[in-house]
């Protein structure tokens, strides 16, 4: 599997590093996104702003093109943070 090349000042990364009482707001849009990103590579619009570019943007995968490769990108970086999340509290 090739690495992520993920932007260091992105969005994202500073969610992440944040706490919270509930689920942490970096996880939830990385589950929202993979979400979405399943529909839009149906040919399905999540909704009607939704934008490809804002998902590019907010996990810093400018590097990456195509509608499935970023959506590779987010199953792995979901399968790579899941793990270490769930027995955090």
């Amino acid at each position: 599997m090739n690495p992520i090349n993920i932007d260091e000042n992105c969005q994202f990364l500073k969610d992440l590093e944040t706490k919270s009482s509930g689920v942490n707001i970096a996880m939830w849009n990385l589950i929202t996104s993979k979400k979405d990103l399943t529909l839009f590579c149906k040919g399905i619009t999540p909704h009607r702003k939704w934008r490809l570019k804002n998902v590019k943007k907010y996990f810093g995968l400018f590097d990456t093109n195509g509608k499935h490769n970023i959506k590779k990108a987010l199953d792995l970086l979901y399968e790579s943070i899941a793990p270490n999340k769930k027995g955090e509290k």
